[in-house]
């Protein structure tokens, strides 16, 4: 088939989404102010970032896998792409974080310390107590604990070949429908409840929230068809113009205010559809800026929360509290955060993922490169609100 359009367009949001969730951190300057209502308005709801985030990563793996030849060879080299690219960067971001919030010797002096610290890098729900975030050491690792269990799912599917689709989608809406039902009589769609499993797993394996991935794999599929496509620019014009109008409105105007597929993230997924058919009719202008914000979103997903620490730390040895809640000290810490996240995407993201990655495809592939094309995207990376 023909790609009518790069996928630009698909970079510009994870770059939307990386600076939303920016955002809604950055809202917390604010409390116990007198613009903390305002705040609360206009940047709580980038927190849909997430959401964004999960859709984009079904659709990038259903695009990314399109010429999967179901082989031993093709789902280890998968397996090894993604564990690579998340996997380093995550532990020294959380070494990072446990750095900004106190003395790391004494952190790693404790026995229960070290194995939260494990549990947490290994993507292990810690804590059932506050759905969906699971108290992972950088709070932001809520989101790379879904991330990583879809990927596993997502590897083991590529074995049955033709029918990878159907065992996907048949595994993955099972563990959300039946498995709620082992501790209560029916299912519930809302990401915060709690079924209160023992193994903490069967609490991740069970959220909604996990529907949000296979909403993406649904529209990435949707995408490759050839017939799926919006014949009249004008049409795919105002359809385009419609979805993102009523996702501004669902989100801000409160008709939803959280996560999940009920949430945020249906008016999500349904302008990602749109946003997606109509490309292949109409040629998007997708400004640099955002495509490059797109590049280095993991980055900034994972440090942007360890930046704005430290901005503060300086901001009161310096004397200067008083400026840490104004609306000029969000832009500041923003724009500080996007070139933090600049110079950990170049010389931590790119070059410590890539050694690991070559290293492991030597190791259990036998060989340096992939034989695989990602087409060029990296792991979708999220950030969550905590």
């Amino acid at each position: 088939m023909k790609i009518h359009n790069k996928l630009d367009w698909l970079e510009a949001l994870r770059g939307i989404a990386a600076i939303l969730v920016v955002l809604t951190h950055a809202r917390y300057f604010m409390f116990n102010t007198v613009n903390w209502d305002k705040a609360e308005e206009f940047l709580r709801p980038g927190a849909m970032g997430v959401d964004l985030f999960f859709i984009i990563s079904g659709f990038i793996m259903a695009y990314s896998t399109k010429n999967s030849d179901g082989s031993p060879s093709y789902a280890k080299t998968f397996a090894i792409k993604r564990f690579a690219r998340i996997w380093p960067v995550y532990v020294v971001m959380t070494v990072c974080w446990i750095g900004a919030e106190q003395n790391i010797f004494t952190y790693f002096s404790s026995t229960e310390n070290i194995v939260l610290f494990l549990k947490s890098i290994f993507f292990f729900p810690t804590s059932i107590n506050n759905q969906p975030y699971f108290g992972a050491v950088l709070p932001l690792g809520w989101t790379l604990e879904f991330e990583m269990y879809f990927y596993a799912i997502f590897c083991l599917s590529l074995f049955f070949k033709k029918w990878r689709w159907p065992v996907l989608f048949t595994w993955m809406i099972a563990t959300v429908m039946l498995l709620p039902m082992l501790q209560e009589s029916n299912q519930s769609f809302d990401v915060i409840k709690n079924f209160s499993f023992s193994f903490t797993y069967l609490n991740l394996m069970s959220n909604p929230i996990i529907l949000e991935f296979l909403a993406g794999v649904a529209i990435g599929l949707l995408y490759l068809q050839d017939w799926a496509k919006i014949k009249n620019p004008i049409i795919a014009y105002h359809l385009l113009s419609l979805s993102i109008a009523f996702t501004i409105w669902f989100s801000y105007s409160r008709v939803s205010d959280f996560h999940g597929p009920t949430k945020w993230g249906s008016a999500l997924a349904m302008t990602v559809l749109v946003i997606a058919i109509a490309s292949k009719t109409i040629k998007f202008y997708i400004p640099p800026v955002l495509v490059w914000l797109g590049s280095i979103s993991f980055s900034l997903y994972l440090s942007h929360t360890i930046t704005q620490h430290y901005f503060g730390v300086i901001m009161l040895k310096l004397g200067m509290e008083p400026h840490m809640h104004t609306w000029g000290y969000i832009f500041i810490t923003t724009v500080t955060a996007i070139s933090v996240a600049a110079v950990v995407h170049r010389y931590l993201e790119k070059a410590l993922s890539e050694y690991i990655r070559n290293k492991l495809l030597t190791l259990l592939i036998g060989h340096k490169k992939s034989q695989h094309s990602d087409q060029g995207y990296a792991a979708t990376t999220i950030v969550a609100e905590k």
